[in-house]
């Protein structure tokens, strides 16, 4: 494991780990004696996705967020295995490598899925659970779509103003302040070795998982959960979010306001306050 100390305040630390025949990039925010949270970002996208919701959170939680296998600065996995039991591995060995204990799990969208299949074994390693604009099961509608995005050639960008400009968000309806989607897509671009900038990541990431239903596992975990959707989502309907409490009971939901599905860009403040009245009850309840 090999960490790069943060260069001013309010920059995170960066890290690497090596496990599961990847390299794992991880950024880390806050003091190792606070409880510890670990963020997982959706499909295609990167760590520092969370920049916004993080300053709200880091004066009493020390906040980890990783790029999954495939994404941003981690490296791409040679055997394409991007299978949720392989991001789960990956979640096990930054944990370990950290030596974080009790850890609250945030993940959206695709890493929604990650942090439930990693959640359904964790078991005393876990003090909560946050799901943002996911759903506990994937359809086959999805996994056909996100094998036709695998399908589809990477984005060539002539110049960083180039992406800037033609970047969009997937799904495209949003309502983030520009500079917030502007602060993605820098640290979301790579130049390639023939000139041209692309996305950091593999699109061999956007397939692999077969439609399949996670309520068993959401049905496993044992500690406090919250489901959590943006109020404009076209992914996460009113009647998907009731499907969190259906398949575990104790699950709370909340709704943020004004949000689509990229609720963290949309509406970080609010996502951020959500999410800690969340788990300071939880810390305040002493909640297994």
């Amino acid at each position: 494991m090999r960490e790069h100390p943060a260069h001013a305040c309010g920059v995170p630390a960066e890290g690497q780990v090596e496990a599961n025949g990847v390299r794992l990039h991880y950024v880390d925010w806050g003091r190792k004696e606070h409880p510890p949270l670990v963020f997982l970002h959706g499909g295609s996208a990167h760590a520092r996705w969370w920049d916004f919701v993080v300053p709200h959170l880091v004066d009493r939680y020390r906040c980890v967020a990783l790029d999954l296998r495939g994404h941003g600065d981690s490296s791409w996995a040679a055997s394409s295995d991007y299978s949720l039991a392989a991001h789960a591995a990956d979640v096990a060995a930054l944990i370990d490598a950290l030596a974080l204990t009790r850890v609250g799990v945030i993940g959206h969208s695709f890493g929604g899925f990650v942090a439930m299949t990693f959640a359904a074994t964790a078991r005393a390693r876990l003090s909560a659970l946050v799901i943002v604009d996911s759903r506990p099961r994937i359809t086959t509608r999805s996994a056909r779509f996100l094998e036709a995005l695998r399908k589809l050639p990477q984005t060539r960008y002539a110049s960083v103003e180039d992406a800037l400009r033609r970047f969009q968000l997937l799904p495209a309806d949003h309502s983030a302040r520009r500079e917030l989607v502007e602060h993605v897509v820098r640290h979301g671009l790579m130049r390639t070795p023939n000139g041209p900038w692309t996305l950091k990541f593999d699109r061999h990431a956007m397939a692999g998982n077969p439609a399949q239903d996670l309520s068993p596992a959401l049905a496993a975990v044992d500690c406090p959960v919250l489901a959590v959707r943006g109020e404009h989502s076209s992914v996460v309907s009113v009647a998907a979010l009731a499907e969190f409490p259906a398949a575990n009971p104790g699950a709370v939901t909340a709704e943020i306001p004004g949000a689509h599905h990229h609720v963290m860009l949309d509406r970080p403040e609010a996502l951020a306050g959500v999410i800690g009245s969340f788990l300071d009850s939880v810390t305040a309840n002493g909640a297994r």
